[in-house]
């Protein structure tokens, strides 16, 4: 795992206004990171830029997309929105590798939220599990509903209550905490897709958490 990723996720100190927007200072001062294919490591067709915060109650990310060809039609929470246009979040607060939490926006602004088992060989979704609390947005450039507008991106923040991953060691968690974790992007064009990741799987597959990234938490403010 020496060659997975690192990130180190900043404080702030200031009040998120989960929009879309991200007009916060916080949100300027976080070195993004981007996303590449997930089965060869290559550079996407269109960047997606993700950014972290944290404080004492949420973890904060957010995904630029960009998107020339926007679309989507789920609107019922926990639809299996990998089939279409998505942001992908994972997270294994505990590092274990055998139980981690997805969750999944589209540009609708539907969320599913899985707790997954991964262990033993058995892959098992649940898909009943709801983390409550959840905050979501997403502001679209463009017309999802129109398959023939003129898109140009589209940006998700979401807020993820820490009292819900209740795998993690500390909650909140404590400066030099670290978690594993991946973030993915399944980009839908008419005559192509493509699935991207931060930390690449190897193959069109987003379900390997030994392939997972490393988050930091760090008490450096952003």
């Amino acid at each position: 795992m020496n060659d997975t990723p690192l990130v180190l996720c900043r404080r702030t100190t200031e009040q998120i206004t989960v929009d879309g927007v991200l007009s916060e200072r916080s949100w300027a001062a976080v070195e993004p990171i981007t996303l590449c294919r997930t089965d060869t490591g290559d550079a996407a067709r269109f960047r997606t830029e993700v950014r972290l915060l944290w404080d004492d109650t949420y973890l904060y990310a957010s995904f630029h997309c960009v998107d020339p060809d926007i679309w989507a039609n789920m609107v019922l929470r926990d639809a299996p929105l990998w089939e279409e246009e998505v942001v992908e979040m994972f997270l294994d607060p505990n590092r274990s590798g055998n139980a981690y939490f997805e969750f999944v926006v589209n540009p609708l602004n539907t969320l599913t939220d899985v707790f997954v088992l991964n262990r033993w060989g058995e892959f098992k979704p649940l898909r009943d599990w709801n983390a409550e609390g959840v905050k979501h947005a997403v502001v679209v450039d463009g017309d999802p509903s129109d398959p023939l507008s003129e898109d140009r991106s589209w940006t998700v923040e979401c807020a993820i209550p820490f009292r819900e991953l209740v795998t993690a060691p500390n909650i909140p968690p404590r400066s030099g905490d670290s978690w594993r974790g991946n973030f993915y992007r399944i980009e839908q064009g008419y005559e192509w897709m493509e699935y991207t990741a931060w930390s690449p799987t190897g193959e069109v597959n987003f379900h390997h958490p030994e392939r997972f990234g490393t988050i930091v938490f760090t008490s450096e403010t952003a």
